[in-house]
């Protein structure tokens, strides 16, 4: 038997998550057009494990006009 989820499968729809969270940011200007490359390329990097923490560095980092 192998495992019950690819581990492509379950990278894919976190990194959906994640851009799609993203992209909704960007849509309602509450992060730049630079920021949002910055944080898209470090999500693709594997850099946040969870969409938790890709909220909680935007807080750290104030990268958020409001949030």
């Amino acid at each position: 038997k192998g495992p019950r989820y690819d581990e492509k499968e379950i990278w894919v729809n976190r990194i959906r998550v994640q851009r799609r969270f993203l992209k909704r940011l960007r849509e309602r200007k509450i992060i730049d057009a630079s920021t949002y490359r910055r944080l898209y390329r470090l999500a693709k990097g594997g850099y946040f494990r969870t969409l938790r923490q890709l909220k909680s560095y935007i807080e750290e980092h104030k990268l958020a006009r409001r949030f």
